[in-house]
């Protein structure tokens, strides 16, 4: 019988009531094997009591470790890690209410694809006239068993196989009390050979930020955030905009099933890609970071033409670092217009070597943005 056991690594910090609902949520909609490792950070009197009483009620199924002072939430994901003997191991955050099947959902899906490491729920789109149990009920009648690979999984709730921490190690404590390191963990994973995927079926309500905001207030959140933004794009460098441009041979046989190929390897590094095409590629190309404008061939050559008009407007950051297109006629076009000066364009009027060139390009780029942090 295959191992489901699941650890849940839960850090709180003198959010009582946010600590609570969390726990509960979790005892009355958890039905696979499951240990919640408590990771006290606070001083708070009526959480202490609490856990205690959860204790009592819960047994060996809940760990406690109590901490003296706070030491942040990376470093008490580490001490749950070091503590845990599941298959899977989630970590948590208190500030979250879970649905119906959450855990099993994604543990599923670790199961059934073994390319995926790491799993996220979904958190958005519920209005607010919805409760929390009906919307978790709504997205698992409309995605039931669906997930799509995404760039990298938020920590608010995160289920991931016990190798990958066999692999790549431990949350890296560099980034202090909490942001940016679970970018890193899941960039870690990716290169290690793991996918990230988002469960579609599955919603975790997150309030976000209760605990930070408390901890870290007036600017010192801010702060910490740009301070480690930083210390992630000199290691990982920036993510970039991206814009593919696809004429209809490019869409058919072989020559897709490599440009596919190079679409993930680049949405993988954490760039968002455009993809302009006279075919509908939203059934073979599925990624968070990717979005399919699907036209016809003149259309898709009208619309990428303007894109790359108003692209010239915007800020650096937000402009295309690279414009890869695949359609003679279109690249041309492009080029003779000078639209694209402040942006690199690369237009491959053979097709040969195609996809290693995007590939080559997309890196080079952003090697770049390492030396310019």
């Amino acid at each position: 019988m295959t191992d489901r056991s699941c650890d849940i690594i839960l850090p709180v910090c003198d959010q009582f009531q946010f600590t609570k609902n969390c726990i509960e949520s979790i005892i009355a909609r958890t039905t696979t094997p499951y240990r919640i490792i408590v990771i006290n950070n606070g001083k708070n009197e009526d959480t202490g009591i609490y856990l205690e009483d959860v204790r009592k009620r819960l047994g060996e199924k809940i760990l406690i470790i109590k901490n003296e002072t706070n030491v942040g939430w990376v470093k008490a994901l580490n001490q749950g890690i070091a503590a845990s003997t599941a298959a899977y191991i989630c970590f948590q955050n208190d500030d979250t209410v879970v649905t119906e099947g959450w855990l099993e959902k994604m543990i599923s899906i670790l199961e059934k694809d073994l390319k995926v490491g790491i799993v996220n729920p979904s958190w958005e789109g519920r209005p607010e006239h919805v409760s929390i149990d009906d919307y978790g009920r709504l997205v698992e009648k409309k995605h039931r068993g669906d997930y799509i690979e995404t760039d990298w999984a938020r920590g608010f709730c995160v289920v991931l196989k016990k190798a990958v921490v066999d692999k790549i190690g431990n949350i890296d404590e560099i980034y202090g009390l909490a942001y940016f390191d679970d970018v890193d963990f899941s960039v870690r994973a990716i290169e290690a050979g793991f996918l990230v995927a988002l469960a579609l079926d599955t919603y975790v309500y997150h309030h976000r930020n209760v605990t930070f905001f408390q901890v870290l207030k007036g600017g010192k959140w801010n702060a910490l955030h740009e301070k480690n933004k930083l210390i992630y794009y000199k290691r990982w460098g920036r993510p970039l905009n991206i814009a593919v441009v696809l004429g209809r041979d490019a869409c058919a046989g072989n020559a897709l099933e490599k440009i596919k190929g190079s679409i993930f390897y680049i949405a993988r590094k954490q760039h968002h890609i455009d993809i302009w095409c006279p075919c509908d590629l939203s059934g073979v190309i599925r990624h968070t970071n990717v979005r399919i404008k699907k036209h016809g061939v003149f259309l898709t050559r009208v619309l990428a033409f303007c894109e790359f008009l108003l692209n010239m407007k915007k800020k650096e950051v937000k402009r295309y670092a690279a414009v890869f297109i695949l359609d003679k006629t279109f690249g041309n076009l492009v080029k003779r217009s000078g639209l694209l000066r402040d942006a690199p364009l690369y237009a491959d009027e053979t097709g040969a070597g195609f996809e290693d060139f995007m590939k080559k390009r997309a890196d080079e780029i952003k090697e770049d943005t390492k030396r310019r942090c």
